[in-house]
C-alpha cells in the first residue's frame, strides 16, 4: 500500500512538473488549427479560451510540487493525518486544473460547425489536451477508440 502511494505521488509530480502540454502546451493553437481546419474567427476564440485556462491554471505546477514535498516527508514521517491533509489538497489542485481545461474546451467546442464537432465526436480530449492524466490531443491509441466492448 504504502508503496503504490508513493509511485503515484512521485508519478503525480512529474506529470505537474512537465509545465504545459496537450491541448494547453505552446503549440495548441497550431495543432487545433490544423487538425480541425479552425476559421480566424475560431481560431481567436481558441486562443482567447487557451490564454484564460493558462492564466487560471498559472502557479498551479509550484503549488503541486511545494504539496508533492510535503507528501513525501509525511509518507517518511507515518503521518497519516498529513497524508489526508495533503492529498485532499492535491485533489483540490488537480479538480481546478480539470476544470478549467474543461471549461476553455466548452468554450472552443461551441465555436465549432457540425463538421468539425462531427471530427471531434466524443473524443474531446483533443480540445482538453487529455486533463493531467491525459494522453495529449486525439486521444488513446487508435485501436483503444471507440466503444471499448466492441470487437473492432
Amino acid at each position: 500500500m504504502k508503496i503504490n502511494l508513493l509511485v503515484l505521488t512521485l508519478a503525480t509530480g512529474l506529470v505537474f512538473a512537465q509545465g504545459p502540454r496537450g491541448a494547453t502546451g505552446p503549440d495548441a493553437e497550431s495543432r487545433l488549427t490544423k487538425t480541425l481546419n479552425l476559421n480566424a474567427t475560431q481560431q481567436n476564440a481558441a486562443h482567447t479560451a487557451l490564454q484564460e485556462h493558462r492564466v487560471a491554471t498559472a502557479g498551479l505546477g509550484d503549488q503541486m510540487h511545494t504539496l508533492q514535498t510535503q507528501l513525501h516527508a509525511a509518507i517518511k514521517a507515518g503521518a497519516p493525518d498529513q497524508i489526508d491533509k495533503l492529498t485532499l489538497s492535491i485533489s483540490t489542485l488537480r479538480q481546478q486544473q480539470e476544470a478549467s481545461q474543461a471549461k476553455a474546451a466548452a468554450k472552443i467546442y461551441a465555436t465549432l460547425n457540425d463538421d468539425q464537432k462531427t471530427q471531434v465526436g466524443d473524443h474531446l480530449e483533443m480540445l482538453m489536451g487529455g486533463g493531467p492524466f491525459g494522453r495529449g490531443p486525439g486521444g488513446p491509441p487508435a485501436g483503444r477508440r471507440g466503444n471499448p466492448n466492441k470487437q473492432q
